[in-house]
């Protein structure tokens, strides 16, 4: 009798202890850093959140026009996600690493130093919704200089200043 009640009593438990061990599993998943997620990042800092990153790279597909998969390699056909973000397998994402580096050099050597603003380089500076930035256009040459006019010269429709002055008209 007292076997059949350890077993009933066990039998109970042990749902209630696998339900708690699910929830705390749970609650360990949703308080994870949202660093642990993400891989290989290189020029980003290691503790940016979900959303920083995404807006930032947001920030990047519109400055060149491009959609993700311009840096991101693609997965298997089928596979989730479409994209595999660690991956190094395309040369646009070495060059994206590079082009941050540059602009975050040119902020804090140069734009940081004469900014009376809070103004600074970003892709979109050059970029401007394109993969390949147009060269800039030099500024317009100013107009040319009117024809000089010998002296003595009047406006249009003046006699020239040799000519004798002509006979008054008589009414």
């Amino acid at each position: 009798m007292v076997s059949q009640s350890r077993f009933l009593f066990v039998l109970t438990l042990l749902p209630l202890l696998a339900c708690t061990a699910v929830q705390q599993q749970k609650q360990a998943a949703a308080t994870r850093p949202d660093n642990l997620e993400f891989h290989n990042l290189r020029v980003l800092p290691q503790n940016i959140s979900k959303e920083e990153l995404e807006n930032t790279m947001r920030f990047f597909a519109r400055s060149l026009g491009v959609r993700c998969s311009h840096c991101h390699a693609a997965n298997a056909p089928g596979a989730k996600p479409a994209l595999n973000f660690a991956s190094d397998a395309k040369s646009e994402k070495d060059t994206a690493r590079a082009m941050m580096r540059m602009s975050e050099r040119i902020n804090k050597d140069y734009i940081s130093k004469v900014a009376t603003h809070d103004g600074k380089v970003t892709c979109m500076t050059c970029h401007r919704g394109k993969t390949v930035p147009n060269d800039f256009d030099p500024a317009p040459a100013p107009p040319p200089a009117p024809p000089a006019r010998p002296e003595g010269a009047g406006g249009p429709g003046a006699p020239p200043p040799s000519a004798p002055p002509g006979p008054t008209p008589q009414p």
